[in-house]
């Protein structure tokens, strides 16, 4: 299982829509794979360590006659998780591509999509990452890149690390199974886990999305900042906080009920139901036509933003100096066009991070990365664990964040 900080576990089936299977090949299905409209899209822009993520591939025909391609959805769609370095570069996390194992088709799968038809389907981290671990993932702060080969397709997210407020372990129902070397029934205590994060001014309150033999989920550091999280988990509330204490008790069900106080004595209780909740990618989707450029000190770069699912398709831009840049950087600027220009006098390479946000919708962005460099400096050429993905003409990236 994937455990940088981000555990992609899916809590929606993975259900392939509107795809057709076809048996034999009538056009070239590789050559055509170019002209798909191809999509990774989150859930987040900002997750927190260990926390759930659902992550949905999405391939979508924008042409007027039906498409013959080799399915993005299957294990021939290999994917890269790479890190952005302060610097600005690509820093890939496997040695290379990793091709998922148990995806809805097998490798090499063709399917047809019909003009304007579009087919989505979430995938499991175990899927994706096989044999991950922490021990060979990092699991630091930073900014990160899905990337699938097959499509060109990517999405950049961020790990951010909250300060441990308040945490409980609920006791629930043992879990109980039947071991054939004792020959007989074997109870474990199982717990449930809520707690409280706080991190940018907001407090969140979390919980387990399944039981645990753990009595404690969450390690921090000598700050108390949250280092991992022993079990998947979701935030379900945003709180004003600070939050000073946290209970939790579950009835017959398992169901919880999850009571806190905040630091100026206000209260509040909430209800949970044992089963997980479902996510959705529907609503309103931002877009970027690339999430990772290079750009000289001084030159500009075009970013195009393009929004479905809302009559309003105008979007804010905002620059943020990605952490870990050299002191006194500057972000440069972004005008309404999505035109791009970098700070003149670039000593050090350094990430600036461009956020495109829908207006319609303002908890809906996308996120893309600007690598400046000096202006002496060549330009790197990206591969992924010594070998390259190959290049693709230019696809539209479509990238639904939820705040």
């Amino acid at each position: 299982m994937l455990n940088l900080g981000l555990v992609f576990r899916m809590a929606i089936p993975t259900t392939l829509l509107g795809c057709t299977l076809i048996a034999q090949s009538t056009v070239a299905p590789v050559g055509n794979t170019g002209k798909l409209v191809s999509t990774i899209a989150v859930d987040r822009s900002v997750y927190f360590p260990g926390e759930e993520a659902v992550l949905t591939l999405t391939a979508h025909n924008s042409g007027s006659a039906p498409l013959e391609v080799v399915s993005p959805f299957s294990a021939f769609g290999c994917f890269g998780l790479s890190r952005v370095s302060p610097s600005g570069s690509l820093v890939p996390l496997f040695g290379r591509p990793v091709c998922p194992l148990r995806l809805v088709e097998p490798a090499g799968s063709k399917m047809v999509l019909a003009a304007g038809e579009e087919s989505r389907v979430a995938v499991s981290g175990d899927d994706l990452w096989p044999g991950a671990s922490a021990s060979t993932v990092p699991g630091t702060p930073g900014y990160y890149q899905i990337s699938q080969g097959v499509s060109g397709a990517s999405v950049v997210f961020r790990i951010a690390m909250p300060r441990l407020e308040a945490a409980s372990a609920v006791r629930i129902h043992d879990i109980v199974y039947n071991d054939p070397s004792k020959k007989r029934e074997v109870r474990v205590p199982a717990y449930m886990h809520v707690f409280s994060l706080r991190w940018n001014n907001q407090s969140f309150l979390c919980v387990a999305l399944s039981p645990s033999v753990r009595d404690k989920a969450v390690a921090t550091d000598g700050a108390g900042n949250v280092t991992g999280v022993g079990v998947p988990y979701r935030r379900i509330a945003t709180l004003s906080g600070p939050i000073s204490t946290l209970a939790g008790t579950a009835n017959a069900q398992d169901n919880l009920a999850i009571a806190w106080m905040d630091a100026k004595g206000h209260g509040q209780t909430v209800l949970v139901a044992g089963d997980r909740p479902n996510q959705t990618t529907d609503g309103v989707q931002v877009g970027l036509d690339s999430t990772f450029e290079r750009v000289s000190a001084a030159n500009t770069q075009q970013f195009t933003a393009r929004v479905a699912g809302a009559a309003n398709r105008s979007v804010a831009w905002s620059l943020t100096v990605a952490p870990g840049s050299p002191a006194g950087a500057l972000a440069g600027s972004v005008n309404a066009a999505g035109v791009y220009t970098a700070p003149a006098g670039v000593a050090k390479p350094y990430a600036v991070i461009i956020t495109a946000q829908s207006q319609a919708d303002p908890s809906r962005s996308a996120v893309g990365v600007a690598a400046v460099q000096p202006r002496n400096q060549t330009a790197l050429a990206t591969a992924v664990g010594g070998s390259t993905f190959a290049a693709k003409s230019p696809t539209t990236v479509l990238v639904s964040f939820g705040q």
